[in-house]
């Protein structure tokens, strides 16, 4: 009898899936499990940009107050969703851009100790080589246990001045328990920095709970490219000193957005969120939750080696391959998209996705496998 894989986590049942299909035409020609490299763009994106651009036909500046209270009403919905307070945020280009912004302007120069991953994306970790210029010292962690990645960084605490950190690895999709590492941070009186482009709109994010919080939008939260966000906790605010200034931000302010945002994209991240405010985030977590489980499941049956640790998951799936490159392209010729990144081959279910999705996958890399075998 054919292995079940119901019932691994809660079922996701009030998401209506064949009714959320018919909003992705792409999933009609494709099995789509690349939302880690671009979500599809959620209903209604597009036409929000658009609505923007022709009001500025329509009325140029005199629009003005539309697009401020556009932003007003998107940030809000972001506050809500990150669990900080509006002023907390500022808008940038995207996640690296926001994170640089952020680190530039940190008080960090000679004698300073700095931590990160030694695996973590490279953005990440070429947003400290300022902090490196002006003379801090980084400690770039080894994480050779994917399960022990949060105790690997928090044994290298003691006498840290900054953790900056991916709350999902962007690699094997592990999380971190970003609240023991708050608390740990707190402890060692260390700045905890996190970049959530992998979690925001998969999981349930605090950026409370970090001193810096960083995201962009085109993965999991389907708006499209040229969009980023910070989140500031008011105690690190208060010791930012901005190196990019501009008439958003002259001196003494401390806020890291230096210039006008990009309106037509916060227009389509707002009727984004609208989307997945109506289909209820909570629902959209547990189905992530659900097809990660699952698809975890039905490949660890079929003896493929998975990077990612179950109890520390997200929307992720890492499968350990001889040749993810050749493999990916196998899969695309098949009408199945992945990515490879490194020596994994990286799976990314969304709500979105089916089951019917998965076990073609499976069946397919079963096929691969024994072809090469």
């Amino acid at each position: 009898m054919a292995p079940s894989f119901r019932g691994l986590v809660p079922m996701a049942e009030t998401l209506d899936v064949d009714r959320i299909r018919r909003d992705f035409p792409h999933l009609d020609r494709c099995v789509y499990l690349n939302t880690a490299a671009t979500g599809l763009a959620a209903p209604g994106t597009g036409e929000a940009a658009a609505r923007m651009y022709a009001e500025m036909l329509a009325q140029g500046y005199d629009a003005q107050p539309l697009w401020m209270a556009e932003r007003q009403r998107v940030a809000g919905q972001l506050a809500r969703l990150l669990n900080v307070a509006p002023d907390w945020l500022d808008f940038a280009s995207s996640s690296t851009d926001a994170l640089t912004r952020a680190m530039q302007a940190l008080p960090l120069t000679a004698g300073h100790r700095v931590v990160v991953p030694e695996d973590d994306f490279p953005s990440v970790k070429a947003a400290l080589d300022g902090l490196a210029a002006r003379g801090a010292r980084v400690i770039r962690v080894p994480v050779p246990d994917e399960a022990a990645r949060t105790e690997a960084l928090i044994a290298a605490l003691p006498g840290a001045d900054l953790l900056a950190v991916s709350h999902v690895h962007w690699e094997t999709g592990t999380r971190v328990d970003l609240p023991r590492l708050a608390a740990a941070c707190r402890a060692e009186g260390t700045i905890l920095a996190v970049d959530g482009v992998h979690a925001v709109g998969a999981v349930p994010v605090d950026a409370s709970l970090a001193d810096l919080y960083v995201t962009s939008f085109f993965k999991w939260t389907l708006a499209g490219f040229g969009l980023g966000l910070s989140t500031v906790s008011p105690g690190l605010r208060a010791r930012l000193e901005p190196r990019q200034r501009g008439y958003a931000n002259p001196a003494p302010s401390r806020h890291l957005a230096h210039s006008h945002a990009n309106y037509p994209g916060i227009f389509a991240l707002g009727a984004a969120l609208d989307y997945l405010d109506a289909l209820g985030h909570g629902r959209i977590e547990a189905r992530v939750a659900q097809l990660q489980a699952e698809l975890t499941a039905r490949l660890s049956e079929a003896r493929f080696s998975v990077a990612t640790p179950r109890d520390a998951a997200a929307g992720i799936v890492a499968l350990r391959l001889p040749d993810p490159e050749a493999t990916a392209l196998a899969l695309d010729r098949q009408g199945i998209r992945t990515s490879p990144r490194g020596a994994m081959l990286r799976l990314s279910p969304h709500f979105y996705n089916s089951s019917d999705d998965l076990a073609a996958c499976c069946a397919a890399l079963v096929a691969l496998a024994g072809q090469d075998s």
